[in-house]
């Protein structure tokens, strides 16, 4: 029974890092495009957000 946990753990972690791989590529290939399409995720989290007496959720990552 661990064994069968250990393996998901493992295809987990995988999964994970050629994700991350895979994120880095894109940002270094096609920066522009990146930040484009990280703006517009960010603009629509605030735009959610904007009910809050917080300015914005998101300035944590600014």
């Amino acid at each position: 029974m661990l064994d069968q946990n250990t393996d998901r753990t493992y295809w987990m972690i995988g999964a994970v890092i050629v994700v991350a791989i895979l994120i880095g590529v894109a940002k270094v290939s096609f920066p522009k495009l990146f930040n484009d399409v990280i703006a517009k995720f960010t603009s629509a989290l605030t735009a959610g957000f904007a009910h809050f007496p917080i300015d914005s959720i998101m300035s944590i990552f600014s």
